[in-house]
């Protein structure tokens, strides 16, 4: 067998390795619940709402090149802590929205990690994380930059228009995840645009702990 036909035999063999026993196995697992410093959210207006479980199901994938180029999609149950800050305003309520994944390996043995929630789309992410919105459509914005967990990360912008109680309400998302352990903590912010809350927000993050 020529070279480049082994290398397409290795490829297809490592690929679709375990599928003869119905695939690669499901991975059930949960998060462990992130909250908000109290003294962070001093002066900020936001209160804590409550945590919620919520659970969904997905699947995750990878591909890692080398001698032989192996890639893998694993099917994951997800239950994610969701803890809501919210504070009231003119327009309607602001939301800072706290949710913890498992950190799931697509491929067994490999240090290559996904985090469930980063599957869904924005305007997913933000359905399944809260109900006070129901969000009609995003637009990506310029990043910023926020600290989370003492990271300074970027954090991916959205503007959008929303309903609530029938009524359209334009709004801004924010979105920001980072890797802690053997999780992934993201938190999701939805305010009215009106608001004008990113100095609020950024303080909320960043008094994130986990």
């Amino acid at each position: 067998m020529s070279r480049p036909a082994l290398a397409v035999a290795l490829v297809a063999f490592v690929a679709l390795a375990g599928c003869s026993s119905g695939g690669p196995s499901r991975v059930v697992a949960a998060g462990t619940p992130a909250t908000v410093d109290a003294t962070a959210l001093d002066g900020t207006g936001y209160e804590r709402v409550g945590t919620a479980n919520r659970t969904f199901n997905t699947t995750v994938g990878a591909t890692i090149s080398g001698d032989v180029k192996m890639s893998a999609e694993r099917p994951v149950t997800a239950t994610t802590p969701i803890t809501t800050y919210r504070r009231g305003t003119d327009s309607g309520p602001a939301l800072v929205l706290v949710a913890t994944a498992p950190a799931v390996h697509p491929i067994e043995n490999q240090p290559v990690v996904r985090n469930p929630l980063a599957t869904l789309s924005p305007t997913a992410l933000v359905t399944y994380l809260q109900s006070t919105y129901a969000v009609e459509s995003l637009e990506r914005g310029e990043n910023t930059t926020v600290r989370l967990l003492a990271n300074e990360t970027a954090a991916r912008t959205y503007t959008g228009t929303a309903t609530r109680g029938g009524e359209t309400v334009p709004v801004r998302v924010t979105v920001v995840s980072v890797r802690d352990g053997e999780e992934f903590v993201t938190v999701v912010s939805v305010t009215p645009r009106s608001a004008a809350d990113d100095e609020r927000v950024q303080q909320v993050v960043a008094g994130v702990t986990h």
